[in-house]
């Protein structure tokens, strides 16, 4: 059960995703979470401290969960990488409206504590990742050490661009498969880019599997 700050973010979320930072006011966030407007005054102060707010959540959100399976004494490396995979793309596809936030220069571009908390989230992944690469070089488990920060790009930037022309692959695989389920295309699609960058990484990184 979200907090209330929670539900009045994940409602201002969605609308700007939909119209756009400035095309969104207070007004229609607090008539669409059906609080009145004093509530997001008091809680966030103005539209543009939500959004800070809104941001910093879920950056950290997403960060624990990694930082959980870095910790996991229970998973091997490659375990925690697949785990790490999944995750960041169950994410993109559950947080489709947060992760088109991220992506809109004209948000990020006039804000600094915004700019602040994505690159001190990304450096947080790239170091994550390493922490779990070198121990799988230790172990033996994986046999090549990649770029770190490079491996950061080609899974964020394959599965971001993956959100990005899901509608244009889409339009594809319809032409491409006489059996193409409609139905289940999104969870298949996500399931399928998932694996994708598994397999990628399994390379960089010389799994013995």
């Amino acid at each position: 059960m979200p907090t209330k700050e929670e539900h009045i973010m994940m409602v201002a979320e969605k609308l700007f995703a939909a119209n756009g930072y400035n095309g969104t006011s207070v007004r229609d966030i607090a008539a669409k979470a059906k609080v009145n407007v004093s509530m997001i005054s008091y809680y966030f102060g103005s539209k543009e401290n939500l959004m800070e707010e809104l941001f910093k959540w879920r950056m950290e959100e997403g960060l624990n969960f990694a930082k959980n399976i870095l910790e996991n004494n229970e998973l091997n490396e490659i375990q925690k990488i697949d785990a790490f995979v999944d995750n960041f793309v169950n994410r993109v596809q559950r947080l489709r409206d947060f992760f088109l936030l991220v992506h809109t220069q004209q948000v990020i571009s006039q804000n600094k504590n915004i700019q602040n908390f994505l690159r001190a989230s990304k450096i947080n992944y790239i170091e994550i990742n390493q922490k779990i690469i070198e121990q799988g070089l230790e172990t033996g488990i994986f046999t090549k050490k990649p770029s770190y920060h490079l491996l950061q790009c080609t899974i964020s930037g394959t599965i971001f661009n993956a959100m990005h022309g899901m509608k244009m692959y889409k339009e594809y695989l319809k032409k491409q498969k006489s059996d193409f389920d409609e139905k289940h295309f999104e969870n298949q699609y996500f399931q399928e880019a998932s694996d994708h960058v598994k397999t990628i990484v399994r390379g960089l990184v010389g799994y013995q599997g």
